[in-house]
């Protein structure tokens, strides 16, 4: 198996995971910090039972904003590095939450590119699903050696074909040491991803553990 994420990519979901999570915590301190900053001087430009109200009861929308607006002009070194983390976070947040998708469909990122075309051409009525042809008692055995065991199966029981006019297609064409196969294969058209068989997906929970220990 020649695969460059493989054994590599629990470490890049950890990373994207642990960098939105300090990302986020960043932007949390970065708010307290600033927003104890405008409390403190209201407390010191106010005086009676309203000194201890937050800062920001009774102000408009635009008093609000330009309040923050001080507060980062007064700390810019907090003010900046609290909105860069305030913007960034999304983005590491986003992309761990689509590879958690991933791994909820058995696919990699590759692959999905895949899926859409075959998507595209199951909305445009061009696949056709069939189960798939015995295999013939002649073909070459498993090598251990290139071949590592894994924990789904090596060979999908169905075949899928995409045709180019919509029609479906001659058995013996796709399968031809297939003697009896004109009289046995029944071709139906599929109406969505949900009939193709993926290979690769265990469930969630099996997926997920083949991220982390494999």
């Amino acid at each position: 198996m020649n695969c460059l994420g493989k054994g590599n990519y629990v470490y890049f979901v950890g990373l994207m995971s642990s960098l939105g999570a300090m990302l986020s915590y960043g932007t949390y301190l970065a708010y307290m910090i600033l927003d104890g900053s405008l409390q403190a001087s209201t407390l010191r430009r106010s005086d009676g039972p309203d000194a201890r109200a937050h800062w920001s009861t009774g102000k408009s929308w635009s008093q609000y904003a330009q309040s923050w607006g001080l507060a980062f002009a007064d700390d810019v070194r907090i003010g900046s590095v609290g909105m860069l983390a305030l913007m960034t976070a999304p983005l590491a947040w986003g992309l761990f939450w689509y590879h958690m998708y991933l791994i909820w469909a058995g696919m990699t990122t590759n692959e999905s590119g895949k899926w859409a075309d075959w998507r595209d051409d199951i909305a445009d009525g061009l696949v056709f699903r069939a189960d798939k042809a015995p295999e013939n008692p002649d073909d070459s055995p498993r090598n251990d050696d290139v071949e590592p065991i894994v924990d789904w199966p090596i060979s999908s029981m169905q075949q899928l074909v995409r045709s180019s006019d919509g029609e479906p297609p001659e058995a013996r064409a796709i399968w031809p040491r297939n003697n009896t196969a004109t009289g046995n294969v029944r071709w139906r058209r599929v109406s969505g991803l949900h009939e193709v068989h993926n290979l690769y997906d265990l469930g969630f929970w099996d997926n997920f553990m083949d991220v982390l220990y494999t």
